[in-house]
């Protein structure tokens, strides 16, 4: 026997024997699909290991906390937009607690095992159950997720449990309206023909790692399971020979053309680092790919013959650097799809984003021809941004430039958190709207977070420099620097990074290295300041205990 501490994960099929009853191999064939493409995926992505099976249930084991409850929120998020897994619908229960765990040979018991199985009956179908222990050791990207539901007695458990639940009911929609009409991408689980349960595993888990990344990424819509003729399709073979391994990737278009394919060898003894290089390579060979045929598609057309998606989209696509020009682009395109259909909830999102960065960086050139539409943008947007994460945040961090009220930011973010854990954007909207706020400890966790899923994103130039920011008022100005120098490699043209790099070398008092640093960043505008810096920054704490304007004076910066 063997005993842990381990994380526990019980999932439940609802109304399983209801299902089966109905059309036993229709729910045979969508329990197959769920198990496969989504449940094993997931849980191998996480590091986790299914020790028990149960036919229309599982127990699963994690070794963190975090890690349970995050691959809880991907499987429902996952059964609740896939649509491939919807008939018969799917719907699990889950419970997730942190406790002792006991495993001999093929059963599993102990604490840990007996109150997650009763948070599991405790959840409602589609939704998840989690312990407070399991609850204290989440983040600030997780938190949001769920609701204090108070203690509870549960069956056969002594004591009280304090429970929180959350997760996608099966109304909810992940994202609200912003993936909907988006180009579509089916991942197709990675094969292996080899029966050891260690490269099996290994294809488990490059699957989940593929679908969660591509998942986040918002402009795209990410399935699993069958292709069909609309959709750009990745599909993976793993082939294993003793110690080595093979591989095979092939990335093709909705016409069936060849977009990518290659080839990746590695070694079991390096199983880990091979599979993150490994799905790295794919998530941004299959982004790089996806961006490129669309932007050629888009390029083709004029303002006048896009569609309201197709502007959008466009827009989307133009943030891939942080300068006047792709922020200008980005509000044309993303005003056009609002004249086009005034119920685009990710048109507003992306005007008053685009709108709102372009201020804080000081490009009045472009945000002045569409000063007079914000309100009326603000207005229109509000019915729309219940169910649209971007949207709810975009009008929040507006309210905010005028009202400054934090509490209410905050709750704002919360909710945003919520509906969206794992989409990038969100991520780093959120992450930004924490640095404004002054919970810079926060913000870190959500760049951090946003930076696994964004890393090949049109975002990643505003994740580095959110992460860099945040850093420098955490107090870690290498890290900062390290960030901020990433950052210029892809544009060194933003000056943010240079007036993060003056400030934090200036911590560290490396005087040259800071002044240069300044030097570099007033070479956009001559006549910056700390006075003009504060005034279009929506800091909350800009009087006091700001490393950021407090370091641009160690350097220099002219008041």
């Amino acid at each position: 026997m063997q005993r842990s501490l381990a994380a526990v994960l019980v999932a439940d099929v609802a109304g399983y024997s209801e299902l089966m009853g109905h059309n036993t191999e229709a729910t045979l064939s969508a329990l197959k699909r769920l198990r496969s493409e989504i449940f094993r995926p997931a849980v191998a992505s996480r590091s986790g290991r299914v020790v028990k099976s149960m036919g229309d249930g599982w127990i699963v084991l994690f070794s963190a906390a975090a890690d349970a409850a995050t691959c809880a929120l991907q499987i429902q998020e996952l059964l609740a937009t896939d649509p491939s897994h919807q008939d018969p619908r799917m719907l699990l229960r889950l419970g997730v607690h942190l406790g002792d765990v006991i495993e001999d040979e093929e059963d599993v018991f102990g604490d840990g095992v007996n109150v997650a199985a009763r948070l599991e009956e405790f959840a409602k179908p589609g939704t998840i159950a989690i312990s407070d222990a399991v609850f204290g050791s989440l983040d600030g990207t997780l938190r949001p997720s769920f609701d204090d539901a108070g203690e509870r007695l549960l069956k056969n458990i002594a004591k009280p449990v304090r429970v929180w639940t959350g997760g996608s009911s099966p109304e909810a929609s992940y994202g609200g309206t912003a993936k909907a009409d988006r180009p579509h991408v089916v991942i197709q689980p990675v094969q292996t023909s080899d029966a050891r349960t260690e490269v099996i595993e290994l294809a488990d888990a490059l699957t989940g790692d593929v679908l969660t990344y591509l998942g986040a990424t918002h402009w795209l819509s990410v399935t699993s399971g069958a292709s069909h003729d609309q959709a750009y399709t990745l599909t993976s073979r793993l082939r294993a020979s003793g110690a080595r391994l093979r591989l095979e990737v092939r990335f093709v278009g909705p016409n069936g053309t060849e977009l990518w394919a290659t080839k990746i060898d590695g070694e079991m003894e390096d199983a880990f680092d091979w599979q993150d290089s490994s799905a790295e390579t794919m998530v941004s060979h299959v982004l790089a790919a996806t961006f490129d045929a669309e932007r050629r598609v888009l390029d083709k057309l004029s303002l006048e013959e896009m569609s309201a998606n197709q502007c959008e989209l466009r827009g989307q696509l133009a943030l891939d650097h942080l300068d006047p020009d792709a922020f200008a682009d980005a509000l044309t395109y993303s005003s056009a799809a609002i004249e086009k259909d005034a119920q685009s909830a990710p048109a507003y999102a992306l005007a008053l984003v685009s709108y709102l960065s372009a201020a804080v960086m000081g490009f009045d050139a472009v945000t002045a021809p569409h000063a007079r539409s914000i309100p009326k943008w603000c207005a229109a947007a509000a019915p729309l941004a219940p169910d649209h994460a971007h949207l709810h945040l975009a009008l929040g961090v507006t309210a905010y430039a005028e009202a400054r009220d934090p509490v209410a930011m905050r709750k704002i973010i919360d909710k945003a958190l919520r509906q969206s854990a794992s989409d990038y954007v969100t991520l780093t909207m959120s992450g930004w709207a924490y640095v404004w706020i002054g919970d810079h400890r926060t913000a870190v966790e959500c760049f951090s977070k946003a930076w696994t899923f964004g890393k090949q994103s049109p975002w990643a130039l505003a994740i580095k420099g959110g992460l860099a920011f945040s850093l420098l008022q955490t107090g870690d100005d290498k890290g900062a620097i390290s960030h901020a120098r990433d950052g210029l490699e892809t544009s060194a043209d933003y000056a943010t990074l240079h007036r993060i790099l003056a400030a934090a070398h200036a911590h560290l008092d490396e005087d040259a290295a800071a002044q240069g640093a300044l030097r570099a960043a007033l070479a956009a505008d001559p006549q910056d300041s700390i006075r003009a810096i504060r005034a279009r920054n929506l800091f909350a704490d800009h009087d006091s205990g700001n490393r950021y304007l407090d370091g641009l004076r160690l350097a220099g910066m002219p008041e």
